[in-house]
């Protein structure tokens, strides 16, 4: 049996056609030829950890329209082979978080941590080299409370800014009034964004703004990011895998957390629902120091450093 750190599920970037289009034979056909399967090995040999590729060939589309019965049965499939391995957990691509966060039993790393870790790191990197009067969060943001709180640290105004600041204004009230932090909640204004400012936006939509606006600093974290840690991208694209951050942020985050033996507490959805219990990106950003994994990212460092 081989020794394996992580397991990555993905699945086709476009539906099925022909039989496997159609609802009835589907569900019929599904469990027989169309359940997940071990792909490929995926081997990150510069951090010295080896996986593999739990692939289901469906689209996005095709998975929809099995019955909720076809669904378990097939997860259930993917648990059985993470239990072969003797795997804790799978990392998910991000693109399938909002059809892929009903997995019973095992654990699903979409690597949200990873994404915070890695923003706190670059924010941090970038305040030590630079006058930054305003950090704008902008987009929608996981685990947001605990990313202000983090970034509170800097004494530097926080604006939170997203398509639906209805949302967040609760949160943003009882960080302003009980913890007294200095934030402010608002649709996305990049007209307002200039000098001074360092923009981390979590959502493609938002990278359009940037191209009138270059006198801030941008830090992009949406999930078809690529060119952030190139040497690592490299060792996916050799492995058959896209090389954006809705794979590299979930594998990163199971790596992680396997090497620095941090304790598995649930779905990433119950953790948010109880993060007392959870361990957050912060567990994260100690133990890539440790890994000294930070590294890798140098060229995305580099490029805040020199192109404001």
């Amino acid at each position: 049996m081989l020794e394996l750190d992580f397991a990555f599920f993905n699945m086709m970037n476009s539906n099925r056609q022909g039989l496997a289009k159609q609802k009835f034979l589907l569900d019929r056909l599904a469990p027989l030829f169309y359940g997940p399967r071990v792909e490929r090995l995926i081997d990150l040999s510069e951090l010295g950890f080896k996986g593999l590729n739990i692939h289901m060939p469906l689209g996005e589309g095709n998975w929809q329209n099995l019955q909720e019965d076809r669904q378990r049965l097939l997860l259930r499939r993917s648990e059985e082979i993470l239990g072969e391995y003797e795997l804790e957990w799978m990392a998910v691509d991000r693109r399938l978080k909002r059809v892929f966060t009903s997995a019973p039993g095992k654990l699903c790393r979409f690597g949200d941590h990873f994404i915070l870790a890695l923003a706190v790191t670059l924010i941090e990197r970038t305040i030590s080299r630079h006058a930054i009067d305003r950090l704008i969060l902008a987009g929608d943001i996981p685990y947001l409370v605990p990313l202000i709180e983090n970034l509170s640290q800097y004494q530097i105004p926080i604006s939170v800014q997203n398509y639906y600041p209805v949302r967040c204004e609760l949160i943003i009230h009882r960080l302003m009034y009980e913890k007294g932090l200095a934030i402010s909640n608002s649709a996305i204004s990049p007209q307002n964004w200039g000098k001074g400012d360092l923009v981390i936006f979590f959502d493609a939509h938002c990278q359009r703004f940037t191209v009138g606006r270059p006198q801030a600093f941008y830090i992009n974290l949406e999930d078809n990011r690529r060119c952030l840690a190139p040497d690592l991208e490299n060792q996916l694209s050799k492995a058959g895998l896209e090389s954006g951050l809705y794979t590299l942020a979930p594998i990163m985050e199971s790596c992680i957390a396997a090497q620095a033996g941090i304790a598995a507490m649930g779905r990433e959805e119950d953790r948010a629902a109880c993060p007392e219990t959870a361990f957050d990106f912060e567990d994260i950003v100690a133990a890539g120091r440790v890994m000294d994994l930070w590294f890798y990212f140098a060229d995305t460092l580099l490029c805040l450093l020199l192109y404001p």
